[in-house]
C-alpha cells in the first residue's frame, strides 16, 4: 500500500519537474528583450528573424545583430504606416512576373520554387508588399538626396587604379537550360538531351545568337545568349575552366552545373592589362553611390528615426 502511494509521488514529483522546466524554457523563449513605441520583440521573435534570415541564404546573424536589424525593421514598418505608404497589387504582380521573367520560369515551376522555401503564393505576395514599401520609404528619404558627381568618379580610379588591373579576359555568350531541384532524373535526361540537340544545330551553322533567344533560360538570353567579359576567380567554378580553355568563335561541350546545363562560346580573348576609366565607369559609380546611401540611411536610421520613436533594449 505504502509502496504504490510512494510511486505516485514520485509521478508526481517527475510531472512537477517537467512542468517547471517547461515553464523556465517558455520564459525564456517569451522574454522581452527590446520595445518599438512600447512594442515588445521577445526572444522567440529574434530567433525567428535569424532562421528566416538563414533560409534566404544570407550569413547567419548574430543574436544582437538579428535585434538590430528587427528593431529597423520594426521602425520602417512604422514609418510606412505613419507616411500612409501604399502597394497596389498591380504593382506586386508586375514585380512576381519580373522575377518569372528574369528567371526565365513559368507559373508552375515558381510556385514549386517557392513550396521548396516552405513559403506559399500569398505568403509571397506579402513579403514583397512588405518590402516594396519599406523601398518606397527609403527612396524618398534617401536614394533620391544621394548623387556621385563625375569628378568624384574620376578621383576614386586615380586613387585605386590597382583595383581595375586585370588579368587575361574572355567575352563570353551562354545558352542555357534550367534544371531545377524537384526535377525527376527523367526530366533531367530530357533537358540534357535538349542541350546537346541545340549544340549540334549551332555546330551545324545556326547562328549562336539566334539559337540563345530562342532556347536559352538564363540571362543575356535577349541579347544572343551574352554574359560578359571574365577575368579568372569571376565565373562559376565548373565553367571557368571550360571557358579559359576555349579559342575564339569555338563551342563547349554541354557543361553541367548545379543550376543546369550551358553551351558556352567564346567571342574573343583580352590579354592582360587595365580596365578604362569607360569601362569602370559604372561599377565606381555604383559603389561609391551604395557606399553614400547606406552613409545616409544610417545617420537617418540612428538621429532622424530613433528621435521620433521610443527604442528601448534590455540587457
Amino acid at each position: 500500500m505504502s509502496r504504490g502511494w510512494g510511486s505516485g509521488l514520485a509521478v508526481a514529483a517527475i510531472a512537477l519537474a517537467v512542468a517547471t522546466a517547461g515553464s523556465g524554457r517558455a520564459e525564456v523563449v517569451n522574454r522581452i528583450i527590446a520595445t518599438v513605441d512600447g512594442d515588445p520583440i521577445t526572444v522567440h521573435e529574434v530567433e525567428v528573424y535569424r532562421a528566416g534570415s538563414a533560409t534566404q541564404g544570407s550569413n547567419a546573424l548574430t543574436e544582437s545583430q538579428a535585434l538590430e536589424a528587427l528593431i529597423t525593421d520594426k521602425l520602417l514598418e512604422k514609418e510606412v504606416v505613419d507616411r500612409k505608404i501604399e502597394v497596389k497589387s498591380e504593382d506586386i504582380d508586375h514585380y512576381v512576373d519580373q522575377v518569372k521573367a528574369r528567371n526565365r520560369i513559368d507559373d508552375y515551376r515558381f510556385e514549386a520554387a517557392l513550396s521548396a522555401q516552405g513559403m506559399t503564393l500569398e505568403r509571397y505576395r506579402e513579403r514583397i508588399k512588405t518590402e516594396l514599401q519599406k523601398s518606397q520609404l527609403v527612396n524618398k528619404e534617401i536614394r533620391g538626396r544621394v548623387s556621385v558627381p563625375p569628378d568624384e568618379v574620376e578621383r576614386y580610379y586615380e586613387a585605386n587604379r590597382e583595383q581595375f588591373r586585370t588579368g587575361e579576359r574572355v567575352t563570353v555568350r551562354d545558352i542555357f537550360f534550367r534544371v531545377e531541384a524537384i526535377d525527376s532524373m527523367a526530366e533531367v535526361a530530357r533537358i540534357h538531351g535538349k542541350a546537346q540537340e541545340v549544340r549540334q544545330m549551332a555546330l551545324e551553322g545556326r547562328p549562336f545568337e539566334a539559337l540563345a533567344k530562342q532556347f536559352s533560360e538564363g540571362p543575356g538570353a535577349d541579347k544572343g545568349g551574352m554574359l560578359g567579359t571574365y577575368a579568372r576567380g569571376e565565373l562559376d567554378g565548373e565553367m571557368e575552366p571550360v571557358v579559359f580553355a576555349l579559342s575564339p568563335g569555338q563551342l563547349s561541350d554541354v557543361v553541367k552545373t548545379d543550376r543546369g546545363f550551358h553551351i558556352l562560346r567564346v567571342d574573343k580573348i583580352e590579354p592582360p592589362g587595365y580596365r578604362s576609366l569607360d569601362e569602370a565607369r559604372d561599377q565606381i559609380k555604383e559603389a561609391l553611390y551604395q557606399k553614400a546611401v547606406e552613409q545616409r540611411f544610417q545617420d537617418w536610421l540612428s538621429k532622424d528615426l530613433r528621435e521620433r520613436h521610443s527604442v528601448e533594449v534590455f540587457n
